[in-house]
């Protein structure tokens, strides 16, 4: 059943993707790694890039980005040069943009396992794990460039692991889950306030904790001696400092990487980078803004988070430090990305800097109680989020902002936006919008940006003699009016600017989603029982 869940889950996601790097930050990160490859050092070459790139110590370009996407998508980028000529790298970026599809399909098998481990019936644990899929911000993820996901792959494996760590009492597996947290600061480095959670993760604590009343030095020492005496003492202080001490690994990598390119192993490049606004925001716009508002808002842009209300009660009484943990990296996580200007993670579908620690949440859809009234409101709810994730994948993003004559860093100065205006909302008069098949039709170019003879490099952003006018400019790409997974708009160009072979990658791609649910067919008939448990 992994096993088809993986065929079958990646083959929807490769399906649905753009086929194309739909953000700068995805051509920076396969600049990085198309270096690695091919002169082995993590250097920016394209000359349309040095405007966002860093000069290092040896006076090459590099990327402020961290290495931890470039090294993901390495392979595909190495296996995109592979079967002859390669039209201006047009199939190498295919591959690359597939890097999250993967991950995620990644992710869907670790989900699975892990609420096998928690003791959910795989019937269950099936059918939360498609939900999370499909259904939450996890499936955008999967279509992008954009590396939040494959954040969220190593966020998950970490927790799965520590969780692993304390039911068998194994410091192996903390050193393992050491490991996959220690990697999310080479993505970016303010996940590593995950790592205290994580750690904690490894214990086990079964008893209440104390309540948090009066002065915070007696409740403190209260939630000490809890621990100590609920856990099996110095067996659980060994898997945590396992844990953390494999955590050292990834920030030694991290180190090193940095020092190679600017000479200090701190030193990231990103605040270097002429014309940024200021990293600190305000948090009474930030947080709420990543709850609860149109155009951010978590509840609107993944439903099913609402499940998790009703489901943590659940799985809070069958493992009490992973619901615990999980509960407290999120409050940590939303206090810090509510705190900085671009919570929002622009130009984007929903809040992406959230979806790291969302499948942590999937974990309580299974928890939820067994009555009528809920499952058909459950039922409700992941219909909203498929219907969201639907919506999001339908269009290019950008044109969104385009749309609103937005200036790059808008946010900086207009922190209220996300109150007042929806991408979301939008989306359904975008796809309504009477302008479209003129549109489509009269688009001078299929993309906006350098190299306009490719289609998989990224969209660059209007000159600034058009900033009054950007809702005209979009008109003269096709981009921005065409349906953005690649099966629809590939087949739209000549063959010859076509990067793959369309029809076969078609053929291909249904036929392992085939296989895929073939297997996970067969897996429920060596599992009936798990029929009546759904």
């Amino acid at each position: 059943m992994a096993a088809g869940l993986f065929f079958l889950v990646g083959a929807a996601y490769v399906l649905t993707s753009p086929g194309r790097i739909d953000i700068i930050d995805g051509q920076c990160r396969f600049e990085v790694a198309r270096s690695l490859i091919e002169v082995g050092k993590p250097t920016l070459r394209d000359p349309m890039l040095t405007w966002i790139g860093v000069r290092g110590r040896d006076g090459r370009l590099y990327s402020h980005y961290g290495l931890g996407a470039s090294a993901m998508g390495a392979p595909l980028v190495a296996l995109g040069k592979l079967g002859g000529d390669d039209w201006k790298g047009e199939r190498q970026r295919f591959l690359f943009s597939l890097a999250s599809a993967l991950a995620a399909a990644g992710l869907a098998v670790v989900l699975f396992f892990f609420l096998l481990d928690l003791g959910v019936t795989a019937g269950r644990a099936l059918l939360w794990t498609l939900v999370n899929a499909f259904a939450t911000l996890t499936f955008i993820g999967a279509t992008t460039t954009f590396d939040n996901v494959q954040q969220a792959f190593f966020v998950l494996c970490a927790a799965w692991l520590a969780y692993r760590s304390a039911r068998r009492q194994s410091v192996g597996y903390a050193v393992a889950g050491g490991l996959c947290a220690g990697w999310l600061a080479n993505f970016v480095e303010h996940l590593v306030l995950l790592w205290p959670f994580l750690a904690l993760m490894c214990s086990r604590v079964s008893a209440s904790w104390p309540p948090l009343v009066g002065d915070l030095r007696p409740w403190l020492a209260q939630l000490w001696a809890a621990f100590w005496k609920t856990t099996t003492g110095r067996a659980s202080l060994q898997r945590i400092a396992a844990f953390s001490a494999a955590c050292g690994v990834g920030l030694v990598v991290f180190g090193i990487y940095n020092a190679l390119r600017f000479g200090h192993p701190l030193a990231t490049g990103k605040f270097d980078i002429p014309g940024h606004p200021s990293f600190w925001g305000n948090p009474l716009y930030g947080i709420p803004g990543l709850l609860i508002s149109p155009g951010k808002g978590v509840v609107w842009y993944s439903p099913p988070i609402l499940l998790a209300l009703f489901g943590y009660a659940g799985l809070r009484a069958k493992a009490p430090m992973v619901a615990r943990m999980t509960l407290a990296a999120s409050v940590a996580l939303v206090a810090f990305l509510g705190c900085i200007s671009f919570y929002g993670g622009d130009w984007c579908w929903g809040p992406r800097y959230l979806l790291p620690i969302l499948p942590l949440w999937s974990l309580t859809f299974a928890f939820l109680p067994r009555r009528a009234l809920m499952r058909w409101a459950a039922a409700g709810i992941v219909a909203a989020g498929l219907g969201v994730q639907a919506l999001g994948l339908s269009l290019d993003h950008q044109r969104f902002f385009l749309e609103r004559c937005l200036p790059p860093h808008f946010w900086a100065t207009d922190p209220g936006f996300y109150f007042r205006e929806s991408a979301l909302l939008a989306r359904p008069f975008e796809l309504l919008n009477p302008v479209n098949p003129s549109a489509r039709d009269l688009a001078c170019w299929f993309r906006p940006g350098p190299y306009d003879d490719t289609n998989t490099y990224c969209l660059f952003g209007l000159a600034p003699e058009w900033a009054d006018d950007s809702p005209l400019w979009a008109l003269n790409f096709e981009v921005f009016y065409v349906g953005r997974p690649w099966f629809i708009w590939m087949p739209r160009q000549p063959y010859e600017r076509q990067p793959i072979p369309v029809r076969w990658w078609l053929f291909g791609t249904l036929t392992a989603g085939a296989i895929g649910g073939g297997l996970v067919a067969y897996g429920f008939r060596r599992h009936r029982d798990d029929l009546d448990d759904l």
